[in-house]
């Protein structure tokens, strides 16, 4: 661990002595929690991020974030190397940069090769990221729909049967003949005044729930032979 040695204004000092007695924690300990918070926040590393993209255009040579322990998107990076990020990085950042991978996949080699637990992965993400932003109206609307028939197995197969009923509510909303994307999409062409309402249940019921991305990630942790990129 690197020693860092700062001069700091008495009354900063007395305030962290102060904190440190009523916190149970050391001085040190409290000015490594700030210092960490602080050159890890979303400010931090976006102005990182600028600060080298713009010094990268200008060398005409690439940036990476690599050496802080921070992941910008997929760079050919193997599972085993992605995976190593979660100490430093959060689950959210690794199973994003996945998700692209197993996206580039596909470009470059089709649907056809892409296993059950890349599938999970592009579906569970999908459904976090498309009911986040516009609740499960927007994930039957998108081309994320195309996950809806698995979805809600993918839930119960990662740990997650709370979040795997909320969805089958949201499906059961859409009164569908079958369970199809053809079924989804014709349905979302019909107005559902009713089909709204428990929509929005369904909504905030979701929004309730947290960890839904943690159990993905451990449930790719243990299966990570099935990730082929």
């Amino acid at each position: 661990m690197t020693k860092l040695a700062i001069e700091i204004p008495e009354v900063v000092a007395r305030r962290l002595e102060a904190l440190s007695g009523a916190s149970g924690k050391s001085v040190d300990e409290l000015v490594r929690e700030d210092l960490d918070s602080f050159a890890g926040s979303r400010t931090s590393r976006r102005a990182i991020l600028k600060a080298r993209r713009a010094a990268a255009r200008a060398a005409g040579t690439g940036h990476s974030l690599a050496d802080l322990g921070w992941l910008d998107g997929y760079a050919g990076q193997t599972v085993d190397e992605l995976l190593l990020y979660e100490g430093t990085d959060g689950v959210a950042s690794v199973l994003f940069a996945i998700e692209q991978a197993i996206e580039k996949k596909i470009e470059a080699a089709g649907p056809g090769k892409v296993t059950g637990v890349e599938l999970m992965v592009l579906s569970v993400l999908a459904l976090e990221r498309e009911v986040n932003n516009g609740g499960y109206d927007q994930f039957f609307r998108n081309s994320s729909r195309r996950f809806a028939p698995m979805i809600v197995n993918h839930l119960v197969m990662i740990g997650c049967p709370a979040i795997a009923d909320i969805t089958q509510e949201a499906l059961d909303s859409l009164d569908l003949p079958e369970l199809s994307v053809p079924a989804i999409e014709a349905a979302m062409k019909t107005e559902g005044e009713n089909r709204g309402r428990r929509l929005n249940r369904c909504d905030l019921a979701f929004y309730e729930k947290t960890g839904l991305l943690e159990r993905l990630f451990l449930y790719v942790k243990a299966h990570q032979d099935g990730i082929q990129i």
